[in-house]
């Protein structure tokens, strides 16, 4: 039996029952050892599986882990109310991919919106960005070579939806786009740090296309777990299908909306745990 010390950090419960349904279904019942607010858990000393972290999907796992190590709990316990409630969702699936140290290279802004959807460090500086089909496939080319160039500031840019400036950098002969960073230097820093942390032996490159031709492009890379997201069928298989009439709420502006919806755990069109842990395309809604 699951032995358990609920932890709540916030007064946020929306995942409390949904959580503790599927741990006891998936492990034939729990055991509650103890529960806790705030700072109050560190005087616990139970031995226990797993601290489950109540109403902290807006905080970020990122700063739970830091209050964790403050309090000298293991972090290796640790485990995000809202992650139970994912497709696919195993303690064994996400502590494998929690051990993983998988780094996403992403065409726009999916790779850090699911890094944060599963509480993971983010291990590519592909974030907060993104950048023209026909460049980030030269890019993964040769990601290498690009690696090695400086970031450059090229140009500043106003946007009238952020109402902020935001810098375009050069990254050798290509452009990103950095459109949530509202100043160059904090973009280049954060880049710098990020690209240290690349994990060479376990990379998942995704993207989307609306064009045949880029998918073929894309098919044809050498990596093992590749995605691009299309609005049409296609038998390649890196060709992940998304119905562009499966626009649920209506809002979306288009295509990449919906696939940042996917990212964001808004709609699960594939089981997640499947795609970074493997590569394997498991479809969970009729398309």
């Amino acid at each position: 039996m699951l032995k358990i010390l609920v932890w709540f950090v916030s007064k946020d419960t929306k995942f409390l029952n949904s959580a503790i349904n599927i741990l006891e279904e998936q492990h034939g019942g729990i055991e509650i050892v103890g529960k806790a607010a705030g700072e109050d858990i560190s005087n616990f000393d139970k031995e226990v599986d797993v601290i489950l972290v109540f109403g902290a999907k807006e905080i970020g796992m990122g700063k739970i882990v830091q209050a964790a190590r403050q309090l000298n709990l293991p972090e290796e316990k640790l485990l995000g109310d809202w992650i139970i409630c994912i497709p696919g969702f195993t303690i064994k699936n996400y502590r494998r991919l929690q051990c993983a140290q998988l780094s996403i290279f992403a065409m726009n802004c999916f790779g850090g919106l699911i890094s944060h959807l599963f509480g993971l460090q983010l291990r590519s500086p592909f974030f907060n960005m993104y950048l023209s089909e026909r460049e980030f496939i030269c890019f993964l080319r040769e990601p290498h070579v690009y690696m090695e160039e400086s970031l450059i500031l090229k140009n500043m840019l106003w946007s009238e939806g952020l109402e902020h400036d935001y810098p375009i950098a050069g990254l050798g002969n290509i452009n990103l786009i950095m459109n949530h960073y509202r100043d160059f230097n904090t973009a280049k820093f954060n880049w710098d740090e990020r690209k240290k942390r690349i994990n060479w032996y376990n990379l998942f490159v995704t993207m989307y296309t609306e064009s045949k031709e880029t998918l073929r492009e894309f098919n044809a890379l050498p990596y093992g777990k590749k995605v691009c997201f299309v609005p049409f069928k296609s038998d390649l298989d890196s060709a992940w299908y998304i119905n562009p009439e499966i626009d649920f709420d209506r809002k979306e502006s288009g295509f990449h909306d919906i696939v940042n919806n996917f990212a964001r755990g808004k709609h699960f069109y594939y089981d997640p745990f499947d795609m970074l842990l493997y590569g394997k395309k498991t479809q969970l809604i009729d398309m």
